[in-house]
């Protein structure tokens, strides 16, 4: 039970934080965002967590974030057609970009940012797991040839309490 309720606690704040992200990266380029789109921000960072924790655990970091990058995509198109057509609000037309396609709703530009995004996001929800909820994984990452870790968190005081 206590790990159910650890799961859970950890991603609603990983929810809240992508959600609320997600929202502060539209607000400052397109001037707007719609609160649909926080949802989908806040299910990202989820998944962002859930690839790098159980789904692809071990598996190179550009691997994960390709994976993060589908994901992200297949989120906007879905909240996108659910907006488009049955709330009847067009949130983002990318028709007039490079190769978009499916109503305007998919941009393979975007996808390359969801990409190098999945990259912060994969990071930030392992080190909010490690350092914030005291998770037993310290993240380490494997790009090509490189291997990366966080640095070790500082152990509780044992005298504390």
């Amino acid at each position: 039970m206590r790990t159910q309720k650890r799961w859970l606690v950890k991603n609603v704040f990983l929810f809240l934080i992508g959600y609320c992200i997600y929202l502060a990266i539209e607000v400052t380029y397109r001037g707007f965002s719609f609160r649909l789109m926080g949802i989908v921000g806040g299910l990202a960072m989820i998944a962002l967590s859930e690839i790098s924790s159980e789904f692809m655990r071990g598996y190179q970091l550009p691997l994960q974030m390709l994976a993060g990058a589908a994901i992200i995509t297949s989120f906007e198109l879905i909240s996108g057609t659910f907006a488009l057509f049955v709330l009847d609000i067009r949130m983002w037309d990318y028709s007039g970009l490079w190769l978009s396609s499916l109503s305007g709703l998919v941009c393979p530009l975007f996808s390359l940012f969801w990409f190098f995004l999945s990259g912060v996001g994969i990071v930030f929800a392992d080190a909010w797991e490690y350092y914030v909820m005291w998770g037993d994984r310290r993240p380490r990452y494997r790009i090509f040839r490189w291997k990366i870790e966080l640095p070790e968190r500082h152990r509780q005081s044992e005298n504390a309490h």
